[in-house]
């Protein structure tokens, strides 16, 4: 919990690139190195981001709106367009325009133009008629999306530092004015910063040189929240099991723990570097263990499988089965061992038994505080992965 607390405390946030972030890398990093390990502090360039605040206004009323994380920021007027649907992006009068997404058009997250991992066609169509159309700003109404924004509301349709068009979003709730003032003039302001900056990943090392498991928690947040499950926890027990490694004299295998950078930056920058750092050595990595959402309160820990060979798995079965906290869970994708997992490669993940509950009512919040963590879950963890790396065959 000291762990934990630690990052959680740190100013504003743990967003790639800022100041808080770079404590947690220095904290994370020290206790490694204190402990033994081998550490590394590889640095990448990113882009950082600080919004305080939004509002649209229509004649004498003004609403509250959220700025869509790593968007531009505008102070600009213009006649209000309602779009409902993709179709509806190809109006002739959008240009100038304050654009009010709704409807079926914003059911989903966009995901960014320049993510690396996966694309969609039809986000990409969107996004390109949106910045084709020209309109002074977006503001998008929606609702929540736990499955991959948490418990945020109104989630962000945008969420990209590539976007060239000012966007924030509302709730349906908030939206009624917004929605019945069609051809009105609206005037929308944003406090937003766009910023190039640098970050880091830290990488520690113990025993032989390869082959390697490599143990991942990413330690950067959401902007606004403290990231106590996401992913505090996570780096926890990343700084723990390296301290327990590093008491015994020998291993059976090389461990990597990889402090990761990015998973919930749009441009994933810290996976992007720490892949270019290993391209060549991905085979030499026999099992890939991610760790993402693990220690919520009243539950156990779900462990899950990806491209495990039938004697991998059935060991891994095994030393799992009877271990306190512990249960087989489903397979998910929305966490850095997908990397592994979407190229055919052998990986591992562990997260909250309840991972539902925990993305509709805590995660990329500012309730993900250290008060939802069960520090017996999380040392319960530490325990059941050493046992599975000390008993490598």
């Amino acid at each position: 919990m000291a762990v934990i607390e630690q990052l959680c405390s740190v100013p504003v946030d743990r967003r790639p690139g800022s100041r808080g972030n770079d404590m947690a890398v220095r904290f994370v990093a020290h206790r490694l190195a204190d402990a033994g390990l081998d550490v590394w502090v590889p640095e990448f360039p990113c882009l950082d981001w600080v919004g305080q605040g939004a509002t649209i206004t229509l004649g004498d009323m003004s609403l509250p709106i959220t700025p869509s994380p790593y968007g531009l920021g505008v102070d600009a007027e213009g006649p209000v367009r309602i779009v409902e649907r993709p179709a509806d992006l190809d109006r002739e009068d959008l240009a100038g325009s304050v654009l009010i997404a709704t409807g079926d058009l914003v059911s989903e997250p966009l995901t960014p133009k320049a993510f690396p991992f996966y694309g969609s066609d039809e986000h990409g169509s969107i996004i390109e008629a949106l910045e084709s159309a020209v309109p002074v700003a977006i503001v998008a109404v929606t609702g929540k999306y736990p499955a991959l924004c948490g418990a945020l509301d109104p989630f962000p349709w945008i969420e990209d530092g590539d976007f060239a068009i000012p966007a924030a979003a509302m709730r349906p709730s908030d939206a009624s004015p917004l929605l019945a003032s069609e051809g009105m003039t609206a005037h929308v302001s944003i406090e937003a910063i766009r910023r190039p900056s640098t970050a880091r990943n830290v990488v520690a090392r113990i025993g032989p040189e390869q082959p390697r498991v490599t143990v991942c928690a990413h330690i950067d947040t959401k902007p606004g929240t403290p990231g106590a499950i996401d992913n505090a926890a996570g780096v926890a027990v990343l700084v723990l099991l390296g301290e327990r490694l590093a008491e015994r004299s020998s291993l059976p295998i090389g461990v990597e723990l990889l402090a990761v950078n990015g998973e919930d930056h749009f441009a994933a920058p810290g996976e992007v570097a720490w892949l270019a750092d290993n391209e060549d050595q991905l085979a030499d990595i026999e099992l890939f263990i991610n760790l993402d959402g693990v220690g919520y309160r009243g539950g156990g820990t779900a462990y899950s499988l990806y491209n495990v060979a039938g004697g991998r798995a059935g060991r891994l079965h095994d030393q799992l089965a009877n271990a306190p906290h512990m249960v087989e869970g489903p397979s998910w994708y929305q966490s850095d061992h997908a990397i592994f997992a979407m190229r055919g490669l052998p990986a591992m993940a562990f997260t909250t038994e309840h991972i539902d509950d925990m993305l509709d009512r805590v995660f990329h919040s500012e309730a993900d505080t250290p008060d939802q963590v069960d520090p017996g879950l999380i040392s319960s963890l530490v325990d059941e992965l050493e046992t599975v790396i000390v008993d490598w065959e």
